[in-house]
Formats: structure tokens, C-alpha cells, sequence
């Protein structure tokens, strides 16, 4: 059960951050749909590449 929460915690306090950071980037900036999507788009890429780069 203690595994469960040490796993589970810091996944789930990152993507709420995320989901709140990017509404709040959507109200400041006052883009579309569209722009958010192209961002969580770039944001993933960014990571993915950073994390390839890391475990090769």
C-alpha cells in the first residue's frame, strides 16, 4: 500500500499542476484551443527528447 502511495502522489501532484497551469495559461494569454494543444504538444516532445537523450 505505501508503494501504491509513492508512485501514485507525485504522478498525480504533476498533472494537476500541469491541468491548472495550462488553464491559467489559457486565461493570461487568452489563447484558443488550438495553441494549448500545440503547446502540451511541444512540452511532450521536449521531454520525450530529453529523456531519450538521458537514457541512451
Amino acid at each position: 500500500m505505501e508503494i501504491k502511495k509513492w508512485i501514485v502522489r507525485p504522478l498525480k501532484a504533476l498533472f494537476f499542476a500541469d491541468k491548472k497551469a495550462f488553464f491559467w495559461l489559457k486565461a493570461k494569454l487568452g489563447w484558443t484551443e488550438y495553441q494549448m494543444a500545440a503547446l502540451v504538444w511541444v512540452k511532450g516532445l521536449v521531454i520525450g527528447l530529453l529523456l531519450g537523450w538521458w537514457l541512451l
